[in-house]
């Protein structure tokens, strides 16, 4: 049976593309946001993680709309990667909503991440590789992520939340689902049929 969680090797070129389309679609200032979304995009959504059910995703693309209004933010895609692995995709709730895509196969997609099994030793290389690719001008700079990493016990990978800032700006409206899985069930999205990777 072929793995929902583990996507074949990903390539130089793709890891530099996600990580550039991460860093121009969100403004990181603070170490903290880069960390999360590469832990969210290797671990799942940690404690972050809501009971799925559709009572409770309805209200959170109501919470995930006013949001939008409040801080007027477009959502680009329906889907986008989240961190390097290529494991999971960030699903936008509003989007997603708006698209007319089945509220329950979302909650099915949701149940599934707890079949996911981590790699931390990834993770770290992952993070290793998003230093490489921070440049002057950029808000976040390597002496931020060096100095969070020493106020962490980064060798455990401990899971850290966003900042009040990062989330003041852009939200928590989506959720984290397999990634490989979410293609099989909208051939639709994936990214050689939308053109959204």
């Amino acid at each position: 049976m072929e793995d929902l969680f583990e996507q074949a090797s990903i390539s130089y070129e793709e890891k530099v593309f996600i990580a550039e389309q991460f860093l121009d679609t969100y403004e990181i200032e603070h170490a903290r946001d880069m960390y999360r979304w590469l832990w969210e995009g290797e671990f799942g959504p940690g404690s972050q993680a809501t009971d799925p059910n559709l009572e409770s995703l309805a209200q959170d693309i109501r919470h995930a709309r006013m949001h939008a209004r409040r801080s007027r933010r477009e959502f680009p895609h329906l889907c986008e990667d989240i961190g390097l692995a290529r494991k999971f995709l960030k699903i936008n709730l509003v989007p997603y909503a708006d698209s007319g895509c089945p509220l329950q196969r979302l909650i099915a997609l949701m149940e599934r991440m707890k079949d996911a099994r981590p790699d931390p030793l990834r993770f770290k290389k992952d993070w290793a590789f998003m230093k490489t690719q921070i440049y002057p001008g950029l808000p976040i700079t390597i002496d931020k992520l060096n100095h969070f990493e020493n106020e962490i016990a980064f060798h455990m990978s401990p899971e850290i939340e966003y900042s009040e800032e990062f989330l003041e700006k852009y939200g928590n409206g989506y959720r984290i689902v397999p990634r490989n899985l979410f293609f099989q069930y909208f051939p639709e999205y994936a990214p050689e049929n939308s053109g959204w990777l």
